[in-house]
């Protein structure tokens, strides 16, 4: 599994930029409509939740397993490799006739959902520490990039051209990507480390989430990490599936209507997410440092979900998703970096695997519980959700602390 990219001149950075935009431009497309698709079909809460969850559980399983692929034989095979899948499972979803359809093919959508932890290992590749967070910044504002067109563009394409037009955009953007990353997009990885990765024994994919796990145990700074990593996604997981659901019941909207109304607060968020993760945040990790600006991410997202299920208009979301932006932009990147400065340089895509199988758990379990959560009570997702983030902000709190103790003693 060996590819020689063409020389450029073009920065990598920009490149692996340019080339994680156009893939989550297509993701923005289609996550906000999945919920209410189901719903379309007449999915059940339970079916709800499968559908929710099925993409996440299949990253969960693979993400370790590309990014141990990646750690051997280089970054830009397996992105290629990933955008290839993406463009088979938009189409899919695209042209899906039935429910079982569209699980299937989210499934496969998650089976090869490898751009993000390949990317981040990337540009673990071609950073120093000290710039981490900022390169991984940049990877959060290609996400809140994403985000400000993709919801839109599948609000709007579903309410004028039909349920089928999403899915063929998203599918457009991704064979687009595939193009211009054959292209462009050069190896990173240096043939020495791909060697040493590749001396490493492994027991394929089953145990590489295990194997992984196991060496990031002996390492108590990187563990909290990567754990964080997984409460932070399972509480804003909570509301992902049932944020359409909750403006469509408060404001008694059709399918489309919702589908519209939810991609305009979206790409509001997405916005005010690549003004902190795209600029603000080189500015503040130089100053703070990571540990403390994701304490403050923390909080401030907890207190903005809280915000979020009493907003009374839906004017007031646009507010609201001011402070749940900036904590989220705060949170992204300083745990990326702090999870690339904390692995070895030969273990960079394993352990960012792990962190983004890590993701994927969480957003098994927090569809899962809002869903559920929702059929209770509306707003009781955005409690969960902000619960959980206090929880880690204190746990992150009493580790700053108990760090100045011992430096003071």
């Amino acid at each position: 599994m060996t590819s020689t990219p063409p020389r450029s001149k073009r920065s990598p950075i920009f490149v692996v930029f340019s080339t994680v935009f156009l893939d989550l431009v297509g993701f923005g497309i289609i996550i906000p409509l999945v919920g209410i698709y189901g719903r379309h079909f007449g999915a059940s809460t339970l079916e709800l939740a499968v559908l929710g969850s099925i993409y996440s559980l299949m990253q969960f399983f693979f993400s370790p397993f590309w990014g141990k692929l990646s750690d051997r034989h280089g970054r830009r095979p397996i992105m290629l490799m990933s955008l290839c899948g993406s463009v088979l499972s938009y189409f899919t979803f695209a042209f899906a006739s039935s429910l079982w359809i569209l699980i299937v093919s989210r499934a496969f959508a998650g089976i090869f959902a490898a751009n993000i932890s390949t990317a981040q290992a990337y540009i673990a590749d071609v950073t120093k520490p000290e710039d981490r967070a900022k390169g991984m910044g940049l990877i959060g504002a290609a996400f809140g990039i994403g985000f400000t067109l993709g919801p839109p563009i599948g609000g709007i394409s579903a309410a004028k051209m039909g349920l089928w037009a999403p899915g063929v955009i998203a599918g457009t953007f991704c064979l687009l990507n595939l193009i211009l990353a054959y292209f462009r997009l050069e190896e990173s990885l240096s043939p020495e480390l791909q060697a040493q990765a590749r001396a490493q024994k492994s027991k394929g994919v089953r145990l590489a989430q295990y194997e992984t796990f196991l060496r990031v145990a002996k390492s108590p700074a990187l563990f909290i990490a990567v754990i964080t990593t997984f409460f932070a996604t399972f509480a804003f997981s909570n509301l992902e599936q049932v944020f359409s659901l909750f403006i469509q019941n408060k404001f008694s909207l059709d399918t489309t209507e919702a589908g519209y109304k939810t991609g305009m607060v979206l790409m509001w968020s997405g916005i005010l997410g690549v003004l902190v993760q795209g600029g603000l945040i080189r500015k503040l990790v130089p100053k703070y440092g990571e540990s403390k600006l994701l304490i403050v991410g923390l909080f401030t997202q907890g207190v903005a979900m809280i915000l979020f299920s009493q907003s009374p208009t839906y004017a007031a979301f646009f507010l609201t998703a001011i402070p749940l932006a900036f904590g989220s932009g705060l949170i992204n990147p300083t745990l990326s970096a702090l999870v690339s400065k904390g692995a070895a340089q030969h273990e960079q895509g394993a352990v960012i695997g792990l962190k983004e199988g890590m993701s994927s758990l969480a957003r098994i379990f927090g569809p899962l519980s809002g869903l559920l959560a929702f059929g209770v009570k509306a707003t009781l997702p955005f409690y969960i959700g902000a619960i959980t983030v206090f929880f880690m902000g204190f746990l992150w709190l009493q580790r700053a602390r108990a760090s100045v103790s011992v430096i003071s003693s």
